[in-house]
């Protein structure tokens, strides 16, 4: 997987030790880490907005990525 993954692909969750990251897709990959883009939304003195990161997560700290998931 350190090859990379292909930008724009959606990524049902990425998990390291402390975070897991739903619902992202890839803005970059390379030998290095994983690029992707979270929007979330944040509650701050009675204001509700959506807010969009970008978040470059190293392939070390990565335990799992799971692109797809089908429930029946």
């Amino acid at each position: 997987m350190t090859n990379g993954l292909a930008v724009g692909i959606r990524l049902r969750e990425v998990a390291t030790a402390h975070t897991h990251y739903q619902d992202c897709s890839v803005l970059h990959s390379d030998s290095v880490g994983l690029v992707i883009e979270v929007e979330r939304t944040v509650a701050e003195g009675g204001n509700v907005e959506t807010v969009v990161s970008q978040v470059l997560v190293p392939w070390g700290q990565i335990h799992y990525v799971v692109l797809m998931e089908e429930r029946t």
